[in-house]
């Protein structure tokens, strides 16, 4: 049978031609936002701290921040804060980009207010971006938030110790490195960094009153444990 011989410079027309159709389906993209850029819209649902829907159903999430899951440690705190500063009311949307699950991720202005920079200085939510302009201003405000220990970052949500129940003394610490992001370890008392792990509820990080409890939540034993 003979060999078949591969064409390369058609093999590279056709590349060439879907890079091209990839390019125009993003400027068509970024078209169909500068509306969205300059225009406001009314908020008629706040589904969390970071995330609402406007009129027309499009549910938009801030670029410039993270509030904790609902149910987590500050939760409720974060979304009546963001209810108290939008809902019912008409905002400035900046889209930054659309996320796979059809989320428009943007930064947020009500009449003359930074929507993002009101719900950081609350302290309910957490800076988690460098892709908009300001954000040295945001991280800023976090920073000082987690000095004064306000909100997330008060005794509340950001423990050292279990004042609540001092018996469940076990610190189930979720990695937050982009490394080992979301990997779930266990510091017993006496572990070489168990003093220094803080636990913070409001990412979803527990404390246990036995190593079977943080074993059967997904934890794994610290390798700087004995």
């Amino acid at each position: 049978m003979a060999k078949k011989v591969i064409n390369y410079r058609q093999v590279l027309n056709r590349l060439g031609v879907v890079l091209l159709a990839f390019s125009l389906a993003g400027n068509i993209f970024l078209l169909k936002h500068q509306s969205t850029v300059s225009s406001t819209h009314l908020v008629t649902e706040v589904l969390d701290g970071d995330t609402f829907v406007t009129e027309d159903k499009s549910i938009i999430r801030f670029d410039s921040l993270d509030a904790p899951e609902l149910g987590r440690c500050g939760s409720l705190q974060a979304k009546q804060e963001l209810e108290k500063l939008i809902l019912g009311k008409r905002v400035k949307i900046e889209a930054v980009v659309r996320d796979p699950t059809g989320r428009v991720i943007a930064t947020v202005r009500q009449g003359s207010s930074w929507v993002d920079e009101k719900l950081i200085a609350s302290g309910w939510v957490k800076y988690a971006s460098t892709t908009i302009e300001g954000h040295g201003k945001l991280k800023s405000i976090d920073d000082q938030n987690e000095i004064l220990k306000i909100g997330i970052h008060s005794n509340l949500c950001t423990q050292y110790e279990n004042a609540y129940n001092p018996k469940c003394n076990i610190k189930g610490n979720i990695v937050d490195e982009w490394t080992n992001r979301g990997e779930k370890i266990y510091h017993l008392p006496g572990c070489a960094q168990y003093k220094s792990t803080r636990i913070e509820k409001y990412r979803g990080e527990e404390w246990f009153c036995s190593e079977k409890e943080a074993v059967k939540a997904g934890y794994t034993k610290s390798q700087a444990c004995p």
